[in-house]
């Protein structure tokens, strides 16, 4: 890997300070191949990348919930009363994940349906909600309440799923309702046979044969039959729709069919997709309905941990659970910390639900992992790294049978919806520029972490299988693999870091390769994100590790996390570069350890004083900052300059455009003398003296400074930025010296480029400001 391009650099890549790689490295520690000879050795430890580089990269591929509060996962379902689905009255889909289809051979004298009480139909009524009719593409918040008897076409819109779906029921006597399986269809279907007059309700046994259902149905009944399978191998077609419509008609009675996503159906029925109304309208009726103690359903719906659960997307059965929550908090019999807790319980249930199933196989649970560590991430890339998983997981499960993996199986889509997931189409960043892709995310943001902690904690038979799958996506070549694989590591720390840093990132650490040391310094850092202990002390104590490998992992580490603790990440960063000192220099096969350890530097030192002028905390950014020139001096003054480059390089767009995010930082601080930001102002000024007036950085510096202007060139901001820093760097005569050569001899990019005009008119104010002080210097005292 090379430096990116948009930093400044010296010869061969090596930064503002070239130096020349040493001619043999360290011999290997045993993590990695032991034939390997010492020319393939030497190559795996000369590889870099910049650690803005790094830092950018595991930000723009980690799942976004990765980064946030949310994804600290508490609580657990052991001892609680969340366990099952006992527990209250639940209306909608309990089936998640899939329907589960038997075929009885021989006589068949068992009884295919059962009757369904009236009074259970008439319950789901109280609380049932209608979505409303889409309009332009949109549904409204403010969805239909739940029908309270009376007019029974009172309680829906025209033109929504459920008249359209009730229409086509009156006209055939049959109706056809898909959708997955978690949007309480079947709910949805007993209120449509109600609608329309049904007073006796029985379920039929939906592995049925078509030919079978006629002679099921009874008089005057309305008649459910619920995760009805029909696909390319058992079509509803045309002559058992009409067989069904004519025998209904005969015996005055009513059939829904409830069906998945996908329907094959032939016939002159057209199937009706259901989808179910708003959270939120969804939770108000069933509240309406309920004793809240009373508290008014509005401000039930306010509460910060309410809206918290609804921002995720979940079951409508999940959704009448959480309802009854809420009265139990009305109620008082609920602290509210349990309330906001409610959609990490929801998520283990169903993760548990899945790896407990036996309808799922083996290749079905594969896919499920896979889908957590690469939630948000293409489709064809879970699917094709799923199947690698299934491969190692059959070899523990089924030693002497080899994996058998269809080529042309399950459907993606079947697979999707199996996994409550959505497909959607989105821009993937590549290094050749956005690429438009589909991609797969859960449904509910919660379950992709919670997965794979079960996975981890709750399956520990498959850890010999998770820790293979994951070395081998350490070492892909795709960026995104890679930082999954340091994402899902990092998980697993959070849940049991004993022994995710025993058999994954501790043996990452001590790689003799980058991609491996890498993959530990994204876990430990995003392990850090997700709440895991003691992530600082491993890297303050990998610092200082004789192993350079341990002490390259902490290094980079830093940059990519540091920003969390600064004060205690630049000490440690700090304490290293005299300990390289006091050992006479970069060790034995890390040449580029002066680099590293500038770049990680920089690299918090950056992103530490942005999160700090974003929440305008001026004083944690000068403090940051401040401590930097006094360090300038003695064994530390080459690591200071250094870093003070690097951070001059790294821009707000891509491949070097845009402005730089350190004059930015200056810009945005406020001037006023006596003010936080005139300390940080300062602080940045005394820096950049010191980097153009040293013997080895001041070329560096400069051509840093040229970069800055050209980038001023179509930015008034930047602009006036410099015109305010170029002021505080000309405190000697050859200081003007140096800027108005820089400013008269500057080109635009290419060989031909006229000079910006940016340039000249800066090159008037350092003119300005040396006649000013040499008018100052001859104006005699008083």
């Amino acid at each position: 890997m090379n430096a990116s391009q948009d930093h400044p650099t010296g010869p061969e890549g090596q930064g503002p300070h070239p130096e020349r790689p040493e001619a043999a490295p360290d011999a290997p520690d045993g993590t990695g191949d032991a034939t390997a000879d010492g020319e393939e050795l030497a190559s795996a430890e000369d590889e870099t990348e910049h650690a803005w580089d790094s830092r950018r990269d595991l930000y723009r591929h980690s799942p976004g919930i990765m980064l946030g509060r949310s994804a600290r996962i508490g609580g657990s379902l052991v001892g609680g009363d969340q366990h099952g689905v006992s527990g209250g009255h639940v209306t909608g889909d309990v089936i998640l994940g899939g329907s589960k289809v038997e075929y009885h051979l021989g006589a068949d004298t068992e009884e295919r349906s059962g009757e369904i009480p009236a009074s259970e139909v008439e319950a789901l009524a109280r609380n049932f909600v209608h979505p409303p009719a889409e309009r332009d593409g949109a549904v409204p918040d403010d969805a239909a309440p739940a029908d309270r008897g009376g007019d029974p076409d009172a309680a829906w819109e025209p033109g929504s799923p459920f008249a359209l779906a009730l229409a086509g029921l009156r006209e055939h006597r049959l109706a056809i309702l898909y959708g997955a399986a978690t949007t309480g269809r079947r709910a949805a279907a007993l209120m449509l046979l109600r609608a329309a007059g049904a007073r006796s309700y029985r379920a039929l046994d939906p592995a049925l044969p078509l030919g079978r259902l006629p002679g099921e149905l009874r008089e005057g009944c309305g008649h459910l039959v619920a995760d009805f399978a029909t696909g390319a191998e058992r079509p509803l077609r045309e002559h058992h729709i009409r067989a069904l419509s004519e025998r209904l008609h005969a015996t005055r009675s009513h059939l829904v069919l409830v069906v998945g996503p996908h329907p094959v159906v032939h016939g002159g029925v057209v199937p009706v997709p259901w989808q179910p109304p708003a959270p939120a309208a969804l939770l108000a009726g069933h509240l309406r309905n309920k004793d809240v103690g009373g508290r008014s359903v509005d401000e039930l719906l306010a509460l910060d941990e309410v809206r918290s659960v609804l921002a995720h997307h979940r079951p409508v059965a999940d959704t009448a659970r959480f309802a009854e929550r809420i009265a139990d908090y009305a109620r008082g019999t609920v602290s509210l910390a349990e309330l906001g807790a409610f959609g990490h319980y929801a998520a283990e249930r169903q993760v548990r639900e899945w790896f407990d199933s036996a309808d799922h196989t083996l290749h079905d649970k594969a896919f499920l992992i896979a889908l957590a560590t690469f939630d948000e991430a293409p489709y064809p890339l879970t699917a094709e790294l799923s199947d690698a998983l299934f491969g190692l997981l059959q070899r523990i499960e089924n030693p002497g049978e080899p994996a058998r993996i269809p080529v042309f199986g399950t459907s993606s889509a079947q697979r999707v919806e199996q996994a409550l997931a959505d497909r959607y189409q989105e821009p993937e960043e590549t290094e050749w520029g956005p690429v438009l892709q589909t991609k797969v995310q859960f449904r509910d943001r919660l379950t992709a972490i919670t997965l794979l902690r079960e996975v981890w904690t709750g399956h520990p038979s498959a850890r010999p299988a998770l820790v293979a799958w994951l070395r081998r996506l350490a070492d892909d070549p795709r960026p995104v693999v890679r930082t999954r694989a340091a994402a899902t590591a990092a998980v697993m720390a959070e849940a049991d870091l004993p022994s995710a840093m025993a058999l994954l990132i501790r043996s990452w650490a001590a790689d003799r390769r980058l991609r491996a040391r890498l993959a530990a310094a994204n876990a430990l850092a995003l392990a850090h994100h997700l709440g895991a202990p003691h992530v600082s002390r491993i890297l303050a104590e990998w610092c200082t590790a004789p192993d350079h490998r341990l002490r390259w992992t902490a290094v980079r580490g830093y940059a990519l996390v540091g920003d969390a603790f600064p004060q205690e990440a630049l000490a440690a960063l700090t304490e290293a570069v005299r300990g390289m000192e006091a050992r006479g220099g970069p060790a034995r096969g890390w040449s580029n350890e002066r680099e590293d350890l500038a770049q990680s530097a920089a690299a918090l030192l950056l992103a530490g004083g942005q999160e700090a002028a974003a929440r305008e905390d001026w004083a944690a950014a000068a403090g940051l900052w401040d401590t930097l020139p006094s360090l300038a001096r003695g064994a530390t003054r080459d690591f200071v300059l250094r870093a003070m480059v690097h951070a001059c390089g790294p821009t707000d767009g891509a491949a070097g455009m845009g402005r730089p995010l350190l004059l930015d930082l200056f810009a945005r601080a406020d001037p006023r003398p006596g003010t936080d930001g005139a300390v940080l102002r300062h602080a940045l000024a005394a820096l950049w003296r010191s980097v153009l007036n040293d013997a080895v950085c001041s070329a560096s510096g400069l051509n840093t400074m040229r970069q800055w202007v050209r980038a001023a060139e179509d930015d008034r901001g930047a602009e006036t930025a410099l015109c305010e820093l170029l002021p505080l760097l000309m405190v000697s005569s050859e200081d003007h010296r140096r800027l108005a050569y820089l400013l008269e001899n500057l080109r635009g990019e290419g060989d031909s480029a006229p000079p910006p005009s940016v340039a000249l008119r800066l090159r008037a104010l350092v003119s300005a400001q040396r006649e000013d002080a040499g008018t100052s210097a001859a104006t005699p005292s008083r």
